[in-house]
């Protein structure tokens, strides 16, 4: 995942309010936090049998990506991550907990572009997954700028029907990945956060992160991605690091 800042898009108030918020969440060093990775075919072949005897606990693997502006490059790279298999098996294998996620890349000039893009973008996903098994984490939505031709209610819309959809045919609800800034555009609205979908937050190289939708309706964050330039043995290059709050309870499947 790259999260995108768009920083301008957040009003001088709701960034003021935002960072007060982030003040009261638990700092990077705390005790008690399960460590953790994010993958996808920027990592390309990874050795997950190295990975598993690091103090890494769990990784999120890409599933599948939306048609967005940085896959009309190379337009194979749309779709089905084709690591995807091989990184959910091994690592596996390798004893972590590992769930699916798919990056989105959302759109709609009206509300029935925006839900037939949501659900197209599910359809590619659940393909992709099949089923959720019982030591799975949960699947993962990420939602991200750049968001093309939705204002706040059809954003809402779509990351509604999408969740819904991944709900309803994989039985489990999803989580959240999102950044402030991102969130932002939705109005930084709580509602997904009062309908109980845990938040992973993106917030790189602080102490403690921004936490959008006044703390996510309070309940803060459940996984905290911190860097987008950790390093951890069996993975060549730069991964992403994540901290998990306080156990998977919030994030076990079954």
């Amino acid at each position: 995942m790259r999260p995108r800042t768009f920083t301008q898009a957040i009003p001088i108030a709701l960034l003021t309010m935002l960072s007060v918020l982030a003040c009261s969440a638990p700092a990077l060093g705390g005790k008690g936090h399960i460590k953790g990775i994010d993958v996808s075919r920027f990592q390309e072949r990874i050795a997950w049998n190295k990975v598993g005897k690091t103090e890494i606990r769990f990784a999120y693997v890409q599933a599948s990506r939306g048609d967005g502006k940085d896959c009309t490059v190379v337009p194979e790279e749309c779709g089905r991550d084709r690591y995807y298999s091989r990184n959910y098996a091994n690592a596996k294998d390798a004893g972590l907990r590992v769930g699916a996620y798919h990056r989105a890349f959302a759109k709609g000039g009206t509300r029935g572009k925006a839900k037939e893009d949501a659900r197209a973008e599910a359809n590619r996903f659940i393909a992709v997954v099949g089923k959720v098994r019982r030591d799975d984490l949960r699947p993962a939505l990420d939602v991200e700028a750049p968001f093309e031709r939705l204002d706040p209610n059809r954003l809402r819309l779509w990351i509604r029907t999408w969740t819904n959809r991944v709900e309803k045919k994989l039985r489990v609800k999803p989580i959240i990945y999102t950044n402030a800034s991102s969130w932002s555009a939705t109005g930084d609205t709580t509602s997904f956060a009062d309908d109980g979908y845990p938040l992973w937050v993106a917030n790189f190289d602080v102490k403690k992160p921004l936490v959008p939708a006044s703390n996510w309706a309070g309940k803060s964050w459940t996984i905290w991605q911190y860097t987008s330039t950790g390093r951890v043995r069996g993975i060549d290059g730069n991964v992403d690091r994540n901290r998990l709050r306080k156990g998977f309870g919030k994030l076990n499947a079954r």
